[in-house]
Parts: structure tokens; C-alpha cells; sequence
């Protein structure tokens, strides 16, 4: 297989892992409605906790979250 299709499977199962799970879609989903600026770990923490679904998320859950995202590229840096 040519490398440069290697990489692009290899970046398709990056993204894809990445958009599974709720809480990263969720993330993915505030992003793209706050597109002013990326979002730190504060923020979305805050805004997560007026959810009822995500009110007992933890600080460290959202960060791992956020940066599988920053790492499939899907959030700017």
C-alpha cells in the first residue's frame, strides 16, 4: 500500500476513534457553536455542568476528552 494512503487510513481511524464517544461529540459540539475561540477545560466543564447528563463530570475526563480531539485534529489548538 502507497504511504500516502496508509496515512490517510490511518488518519480516517484517528477521527474516527475520536468521534466515538458522547462526551467528545458533546466537546466537538460546543466548539463549533462557540467558533470564536478554542475552548479550555474550565470552560467546557462549566458548561457541561448545567447539563444534567454531563453535571458530574470531572475535570481530568473532560481534558482527556479534549485532547483526543486536539490529537485527530478536530479542535484548533
Amino acid at each position: 500500500m502507497p504511504p500516502r494512503r496508509r496515512r490517510r487510513r490511518d488518519r480516517l481511524a484517528h477521527v474516527t476513534h475520536a468521534l466515538n464517544h458522547p462526551l467528545r461529540l458533546r466537546i466537538l459540539e460546543m466548539h463549533k457553536r462557540m467558533k470564536s475561540r478554542p475552548l479550555s477545560v474550565q470552560t467546557i466543564l462549566a458548561v457541561l455542568a448545567e447539563t444534567r447528563e454531563y453535571e458530574d463530570v470531572k475535570a481530568a475526563e473532560v481534558k482527556y476528552h479534549r485532547d483526543c480531539l486536539l490529537d485527530a485534529e478536530l479542535l484548533p489548538v
